[in-house]
């Protein structure tokens, strides 16, 4: 596969290889590698795939929305022929990481009542985990929410747990939440007529539901996010995209953050005003 843009890129196979991560059926060839003195993981791109583009256009995004989000280089693989990137890691010699929750899948006739449970089921989890303290409770919780919002503002199908994920570490005895990581597959319903959707927990749900519950539930914890969505689709959104797209897809995500940040504006007074009548 030959390179999909000229922008400039790290060439990977010039970097000390560290070691090989294991994968799954179907997944992308990743490794570890050092540059610049940092372990940065090397996602190597499938066939006709712009995962690569996806990760460092939301590391761009969210880091301009205030959301904790890793660090994105774009790369090139001379020996596999191929575009990818490279994520900075997160993880510190003292962190262990819980990557995977069993969750219940739930059923019921209201929706809104079955995604109130996922969230249910995902707190009760991070409320019985080891010798939690009420405050870091009170702040994995927070940062759990801002990492589900800000999925479904870059349209990543892709939330399940493990891609959210929860680190110990063993000095500080401290949980919390990583950076939001694997986004490949942001604004991943380019060309599809179907809806967008999310994961919480186990289970899939449209994104206008779950930001709509967000903002009823917790809109102070995703206040600051919903203020510079609106400043980041009203100025900064296109010249941000540039160097890296100049087509349909441009568009689409465009056009796609504007529509959610309108349905957020709405959502937002109607919230406000029910707040100052109560």
């Amino acid at each position: 596969m030959k390179e999909i843009d000229n922008m400039q890129r790290i060439e990977v196979s010039e970097l000390d290889f560290i070691r090989m991560e294991t994968r799954g059926k179907g997944v992308a060839e990743k490794f570890w590698v050092n540059h610049e003195n940092l372990k940065k993981l090397v996602k190597i791109n499938g066939e006709n795939s712009d995962q690569d583009l996806m990760e460092k256009i939301s590391s761009l995004i969210l880091r301009k929305l205030g959301v904790n989000v890793v660090d994105v280089d774009l790369g090139y693989d001379k020996y596999a022929k191929a575009n990818c990137c490279l994520v900075t890691s997160y993880l510190t010699d003292a962190d262990t990481s819980y990557d995977t929750y069993t969750c219940d899948v739930i059923r019921r006739e209201d929706q809104v009542e079955e995604l109130r449970l996922c969230f249910e089921q995902i707190f009760n989890k991070y409320a019985g985990l080891t010798l939690i303290s009420a405050s870091n409770l009170k702040q994995i919780r927070k940062d759990f929410i801002r990492i589900l919002f800000s999925k479904c503002l870059i349209d990543n199908l892709d939330s399940k747990l493990e891609n959210i994920g929860l680190i110990f570490n063993e000095v500080t005895g401290i949980y919390r939440i990583p950076p939001s990581y694997d986004n490949g597959l942001a604004f991943h319903n380019y060309q599809s007529v179907s809806s967008s959707y999310c994961c919480v927990g186990n289970q899939y749900f449209e994104v206008s539901l779950i930001i709509n519950y967000l903002i009823e539930h917790y809109f102070e914890d995703i206040q600051d996010i919903v203020d510079n969505l609106d400043k980041l689709v009203t100025n900064d959104l296109d010249k941000m995209l540039i160097p890296y797209l100049n087509n349909d897809k441009k568009e689409y995500i465009i056009e796609y953050m504007n529509n959610l940040n309108q349905q957020i504006k709405e959502k937002r007074g109607n919230y406000e005003n029910s707040k100052s009548r109560n």
